[in-house]
Parts: C-alpha cells; structure tokens; sequence
C-alpha cells in the first residue's frame, strides 16, 4: 500500500475502474474511486440501471456525464470521450475497454462468467464475490498470471485484511499460530433461516424496510456459510487450513485469543498449528462479551516468538492493537474494523499500478461445504446461501475430495436424490447438479 498514491498521481491518465453490481459494496467503492486522486469509475454495471445512474449521483458525477448504454460498443466510446456509461449486462463491462474490473454482484456463477471475460480480456479483476472465489478462485488466479494481469482479493473484506496481517506477520519474523475474524455465532444459528433472521438480530421492522435488508444476505452471515466462505478464501491464499472440520469458534474477548487459539500442549484447543479458525462473540447463553473487548467485525493473526527478549519487548507495549498471553510465548494483532467497499480502492490502485493483488487464491488448501439445516428427502430443491435448507461448512480440501463433497455454491438449485439427515454433510450421491457457469468453470479446474 505503501507510496500507491504517489505513483498514482505520476499517471497521465486516471485508472478506469468498471464496477459490476451497485449494491452497498458497489457504491461505496464508487463514492471513494471519485474522491481518490488517479482512479474514476469509468462504467458501471446492473441489471437495474437506475440504481446505477444513483449511484453516480451519491458519488457527484453529474448526471449530465452519464449516459445508459446500449452495449459494450457505445459504452467504450463514451469512456474513450471521458464520460460515464452504465450497463445492463455485467458480461459488456467484463469486455470493455478498462483496466480493472471491480466483481460486486454477490451472484457466484455470475461473478465466475464476470472474472472469466475480463482477464481474457487482459483487464485485471478486484472478486469481492468471496463465493465465487471459494470454488474457481485459484484457477482465476492461474489464468490471470497466465494473462499478465492481476486477480485480486478485495481489500477492505476481512480475507484480504487476513491475508495482510499473516503476510505482516512472516513478513516481520513471527510465527503465525492462528488467523481468522470475529463473528456473534452460536451453534444453533447453523439451522436458522430468513424467516426470523432479524428479529433473531433485533433489528426493528421499520430499520429493515428502510435499509431494503436481505434476509437471505443477513442470515448467510449468522449460520455460518459467510464465515466458512470468507475463511475458505483466506485458506487458499495463505497456505493455513482449519484445524478441524467447521473450525473450532470458540467464545473469547479478543484478550482471551492468544491463550485460546495456541496448541492443546500449551493449554490451547488446536491440535496444529498455521490453521484458520474463528471466534465467537456471544457466549452458548445467547449473552455477549464485554462491548470493549469485542472483534466482532474485525480481523486478528495470533503469533509466537521463540526469542525470550523479543517476547519480553511485545509484552512491554502489549496494549490496543496487540496483546499478549500470560505467558509472553503467544500474541495476537488485531484490526478491529473492515469497511467493504470503502477501502477497496487500495485493491484497484496496486493491480492498475504494479499489477500486485492484495492477497490472491494460490491454491486449494480448503473448501466450503454444505449440511444440511434439516432432513432432507428426495425431490426436494436446495436454496443458497442464507437459506431454508442447507448452511457452509468448512473443511480441508483433501478431506472434501477423499469424502466426495459438493462445493457449496454448486448446491444452489440442486435437487435432492437421497434422504439427508440434519447436518450431514452434502455429496454428489445425495444430489443431481444443475449445470451453470460456475460448475462448468470447476470441472474445468478439476480436470486440470
């Protein structure tokens, strides 16, 4: 991140940014591209153009500079002239003339076919669809280097700011015990689904209505299935995998982390070493940690030092930002926030300018599942994450292929073809696939 906006500014020319999906993320990456020196965005695309066109407007581009195109042809003159096109078809932006496409749709078959055509396209890619990312993310990212452009974690996500602090932490000549986020989780969220979800969080109706909140968005991120994606991505571009299958989330204030998260032989609960895991902030009672020590939102790498004097140094200045166990071995340094979208432009500034991700799927170390919330009985139609039927579970990669699971997000419209038992664990002989992209672009990979 270091000297990016220097070298932005040495640009004739500013990064032109195509933003896929006007959502949240969407527009918040679009509001800080504008008010970025050396970035604009340059298009936008969504199947609801007139969210689009808003979303210039929040941003302060003038509606006299933004135009609805009627493809990809009209879109690139307009950005060759310097003003703004919005798009329907996510594939016409993906093939355009810009130099770093911005995936935010959330649709994972969808983002897949998006990434696809833009790094044949030569245009370096920034996934913020971590879905998409948990099942064709290395092989993008294959392709991609293959390509000569950069496909890119968005920063800002918390697997990106992981990812940072685990590079930080070997980087610096620490070793990295544990690294992973916060989420408020209890075991019986596993089963939870969209119908209740926000009285579950206590959100009010009217709060609800007003924000337009999804439930099948809100209740992804309680049961699980967020959790398991987001520490999937982190998995495959770090190296570390879950210690145990669905990772051991066990409740702690982010002062309990580094004397909770370390080897059973050293009082911990992991059996290993270099794992993903992630904690908890409620207690099995439904109650919360202390509000001052809650990482519900943030991000943390647990390390050890062998060296007694760089131990005593780190206990020393143990304070906000880092602490120490009580017996000095073992530390954890902590973000405490992640802002989506808003920081993501860090993403679209190192691809554009050196080509660099902020963190990239260098291999499938793990995989994100699907149980089931209930039993299951033949004939019936599996729903997404989020869902009614079935919740993200994560587990090594070489048990997913020793087991033969299905990959979550192929699960998604599936149909049933044996009895599933409450959180058993989906393969390919309890369900028949419905052919997408997505399962396409995997047999791909698999194959390979």
């Amino acid at each position: 991140m270091l000297n990016l906006p220097s070298e932005l500014a040495d640009r004739e020319q500013p990064v032109r940014v195509g933003v896929v999906g006007a959502g949240l993320f969407g527009s918040n990456l679009v509001t800080q591209l504008e008010a970025a020196a050396g970035m604009e965005t340059a298009a936008i695309a969504d199947i609801r153009t007139e969210k689009a066109v808003e979303t210039f407007g929040r941003a302060g581009v003038g509606r006299e500079q933004v135009t609805v195109a009627a493809g990809k042809s009209e879109a690139e003159t307009l950005i060759a002239e310097g003003r703004r096109a919005v798009l329907a078809d996510g594939v016409d932006l993906a093939t355009a003339d810009v130099d770093v496409l911005v995936e935010a749709t959330g649709v994972p078959s969808v983002a897949a076919r998006h990434a696809f055509e833009a790094i044949m396209a030569d245009t370096h890619v920034v996934m913020a669809t971590v879905e998409a990312d948990t099942v064709v993310g290395p092989f993008l990212a294959e392709l991609a280097e293959r390509n000569g452009v950069a496909y890119s974690m968005a920063y800002g996500d918390q697997p990106a700011l992981i990812a940072e602090l685990v590079d930080w932490a070997e980087t610096v000549g620490l070793e990295v015990v544990a690294a992973g986020k916060g989420v408020p989780f209890r075991e019986s969220f596993h089963h939870g689904t969209p119908d209740d979800v926000f009285e579950r969080l206590g959100f009010e109706e009217s709060f609800v209505e007003s924000r337009g909140l999804n439930a099948e968005m809100y209740n992804s991120f309680v049961d699980g299935t967020k959790v398991a994606v987001e520490m999937c991505a982190v998995a495959n571009a770090t190296g570390l995998r879950p210690d145990v299958p669905g990772m051991h989330l066990p409740t702690a204030e982010t002062q309990e982390i580094p004397a909770t998260l370390r080897p059973e032989s050293d009082g911990g609960i992991l059996s290993s070493t270099g794992v993903v895991d992630t904690v908890s902030t409620l207690y099995p009672d439904g109650s919360s940690v202390d509000p001052d020590r809650d990482i519900s939102f943030g991000v943390f790498v647990v390390t050890r030092s062998p060296h007694q004097h760089v131990r005593e140094y780190l206990t020393q200045y143990a304070g906000p930002g880092h602490h120490v166990a009580g017996d000095g071995e073992y530390q954890v340094f902590y973000r405490p926030h992640h802002l989506p979208g808003l920081e993501t432009g860090v993403s679209v500034a190192s691809a554009a300018v050196r080509g660099e991700p902020t963190g990239t799927p260098r291999e499938r170390v793990a995989e994100v599942v699907g149980a089931a919330k209930r039993d299951l009985s033949p004939g019936e139609e599996l729903d997404g994450g989020g869902g009614r039927t079935v919740y993200g579970l994560l587990v090594d990669a070489d048990t997913a292929d020793d087991e033969r699971y299905v990959p979550f997000e192929l699960l998604e419209g599936a149909t049933v073809t044996a009895e599933v038992g409450q959180d058993e664990r989906l393969t390919g002989k309890h369900v028949d696939l419905e052919e997408t992209f997505l399962s396409r672009l995997r047999s791909t990979s698999d194959a390979r």
